[in-house]
């Protein structure tokens, strides 16, 4: 079978047990975008949230956070996120994505895809390619935009349809348990 000149190409795909695991994706071989997200925008904005949180403040600056978008269809497998990928490359080749897919709870039901982007433009045109391949897949997945973060974000500020780029803390009751997590998660980083 001939490969296109375009393609969507996977990271590692991890065994585990519990198939709790993500796996990277994108339109470049080497997964430049994804990579030097993590190091350059990723972990530099959680770092800046963590910050935030343990000054005390009550307004939160979100930054990269604001022009951070996830399109996430969320599917029965890991079978199915592959078969969405390669219907997108099918109908939608050439343009630069990337993004993740997999699930980090092992005893969740679903998987998803989770394509990245990073302004408005983007989102809404990855939402519409999605949508056009989600029926060929699964008829009746779900589609979902989020911005930033949501599992570190939304606790602490609310639904994000009501961001701003500085934005009130929502529910400050929320803030310790955040501030844990987030430690834990940049000790892991480091290692």
């Amino acid at each position: 079978m001939n490969r296109p000149n375009w393609q969507i190409y996977l990271g590692k795909i991890p065994y585990t047990k519990d198939s709790s695991f993500w796996v990277s994706f994108e339109s470049d071989p080497k997964l430049k975008k994804t990579k030097s997200n993590i190091y350059d925008r990723c972990l530099p904005c959680i770092q800046n949230l963590y910050q935030q949180l343990k000054d005390g403040r009550t307004l939160i600056t979100l930054g990269t956070a604001y022009n951070c978008w996830k399109i996430t269809a969320i599917l029965k497998g890991i079978e199915e996120c592959q078969s969405i990928l390669h219907e997108f490359e099918k109908r939608f080749p050439g343009r630069h994505v990337w993004g993740k897919f997999g699930s980090g709870r092992s005893n969740a039901k679903t998987r998803v895809v989770v394509f990245h982007a990073e302004n408005i433009e983007d989102r809404d045109w990855l939402h519409a390619a999605l949508k056009e391949c989600l029926p060929y897949v699964e008829k009746k997945a779900e589609l979902q935009i989020s911005r930033a973060c949501a599992v570190l974000y939304e606790d602490l500020l609310g639904d994000w349809r009501q961001w701003g780029p500085i934005t009130p803390i929502k529910h400050p009751e929320v803030a310790g348990e955040l501030l844990a997590r987030i430690k834990k998660i940049l000790y892991q980083s480091a290692m």
